[in-house]
This record gives structure tokens, C-alpha cells and sequence, in this order.
């Protein structure tokens, strides 16, 4: 990421990641960069989306291509960097937080938060499916939209404030070696073919499956 500086334990990582510029699209995760950068730009990606989330909601006709955007970012980033956290970042940080760092509460709201969210979503995919092909959001999705935007940044300001500067302290260099190996295989693995998800996005022209935003 230009213009970022290493933090303690960074060593030779590679600290680029994702230009800021334009839209906001998902870190492209190297071997060699370093995963709580990636993470970094990834919030940067959902603030974003939560912005989009509240245009989608205050919209006054048709989006489809909004619709869309968000539909993809819901059924496909946003789980896979929900599962990053938790599988893979949180474990990491509990075995390696000291006691004085009080973090086990703050990640077990984390994880809390992240099922709500994965909630809030999966209940929006139907109705975001039906925006994405022309429909005007009804006021209840349009509230969903809000609550969801609204929560999603409270969460990121916390990550970004305490999650990901004790992450930057505290792990090895083995622990971000093995923390980006589970990210990039997370990421090439086929999605579950039978879930609502993969059904609305199978619905969906190439090209913003493929992750283009027009």
C-alpha cells in the first residue's frame, strides 16, 4: 500500500497493495505481501460498499448496476474476509495477544457482529437479486440497506483501531506466511454450487461475476 509504513515484525514483507484510486476493488493478495495490509485495504473496500449500500437505498428508480455490485460484494468478498478474521486472523491473535492487551472480549464481539452481518445479508440476497434485474427497493429493503451500511462501519472502526494495530505487533513473520497462504486458498477455492449466493450470481453477466465494476 503506497505510503505505508512497517510496523514492528514486518520485515521484508511487501506492503503494497490495492491503488486507492477509482473504485475500490479487492486486494489482490500476493505470497509476498503482507496479509494485515491486505486486510487493511480490504476494510477499505467494505467502507466503500457500505457508501454504496446507502445510495442503493436512497435510490428513487432503478439501479441494476449497483444492485449488482453489492449483490456480488455480499455473496463473495465480504464472506471470504469474514472468514479470513475469523479462521484465520483471530486464532492467530488470541495465541498471541499478552494479557495487558485485554483483546479476547473485543474479539468475541467481533465474531458476534460478523453473525449478524452474515444474517443481514443472506436475507438481502433475494431481495438485491430483484434490484440487480430492475426492481425499485421497497422501504424495508431500503432500511436493511441502512442498518447494514450503519453497522458494518462501526465494526470496521474497531478493527481498524485496536484488531489490526495489535495484529501488527503481535505476529510472527511464520504467522503472516501462513495467515496469506489461507487467504489466497480461501479465495481459490470453487463456491458451495447449491447456495443461494452461488444461484444469484450465476444470474449475473460475466462480467460482474468476474469482479469488473462498470
Amino acid at each position: 500500500m503506497s505510503g505505508t509504513k512497517a510496523g514492528p515484525g514486518d520485515s521484508a514483507w511487501q506492503l503494497s497493495g490495492t491503488s486507492r484510486g477509482g473504485r475500490a476493488a479487492p486486494p489482490k493478495l500476493r505470497a509476498s505481501e503482507c496479509p494485515i495490509e491486505a486486510l487493511h485495504e480490504e476494510h477499505f473496500h467494505q467502507r466503500q460498499f457500505c457508501a454504496e449500500m446507502e445510495l442503493l437505498a436512497a435510490a428513487t428508480g432503478p439501479r441494476p448496476e449497483l444492485a449488482r455490485r453489492i449483490l456480488v460484494n455480499l455473496c463473495r468478498d465480504l464472506p471470504a474476509h469474514l472468514a479470513d478474521e475469523e479462521q484465520g486472523l483471530f486464532p492467530l491473535l488470541r495465541d498471541r495477544a499478552l494479557p495487558d492487551d485485554a483483546l479476547d472480549k473485543t474479539l468475541s464481539m467481533l465474531a458476534r457482529e460478523h453473525e449478524v452481518t452474515q444474517a443481514a445479508f443472506a436475507i438481502l440476497v433475494p431481495a438485491l437479486a430483484c434490484m440487480a434485474d430492475g426492481a425499485v427497493p421497497p422501504p424495508e429493503d431500503r432500511e436493511a440497506l441502512r442498518r447494514l451500511a450503519t453497522s458494518e462501519r462501526r465494526h470496521l472502526i474497531v478493527e481498524n483501531a485496536i484488531v489490526l494495530p495489535l495484529a501488527r505487533l503481535r505476529l510472527t513473520d511464520h504467522d503472516k506466511r501462513a495467515l496469506m497462504s489461507q487467504m489466497r486458498a480461501r479465495r481459490a477455492a470453487p463456491p458451495d454450487p447449491g447456495s443461494d449466493c452461488a444461484r444469484a450470481l450465476a444470474q449475473l453477466p460475466p462480467f460482474v461475476t468476474a469482479g469488473t465494476r462498470p
